[in-house]
């Protein structure tokens, strides 16, 4: 990641969780990323889709994208993050936003990624 794009990122409580779940993907760390997921939702996302069904579906983009690579912040504050993403198997774009809650632990409220062409 470069180092303008993590700095960014870091101040962001948004950004940090973007960050950890982005490193355990692209490790192919599903284990830990069921733990991270099983942690850092918030109980109402979770209530939805569990951790287990959330990874599954990860696993299956990790197989279809490879990893994924940040290309731009295009914004952060402290409780959001929206960046543009590159996959390693193909030439598509994604972005993807991360909101947190305002209160500690800041737990993820919205993980949501799109594909942009």
């Amino acid at each position: 990641m470069q180092d303008v794009f993590k700095q960014a990122l870091v101040q962001s409580q948004a950004g940090m969780r973007m960050i950890a779940q982005l490193t355990l993907y692209n490790r192919g760390d599903f284990q830990r990323l069921r733990e991270f997921v099983a942690a850092s939702y918030h109980p109402t996302l979770l209530e939805e889709h569990g951790a287990p069904a959330r990874v599954a579906v990860l696993k299956a983009q990790y197989r279809l994208l490879g990893r994924l690579r940040i290309r731009q912040v295009i914004a952060t504050d402290k409780h959001e993050a929206i960046v543009l993403l590159n996959a390693e198997k193909n030439d598509r774009l994604y972005l993807l936003d991360v909101g947190v809650e305002a209160d500690y632990p800041h737990r993820i409220l919205r993980f949501a990624q799109q594909t942009l062409n």
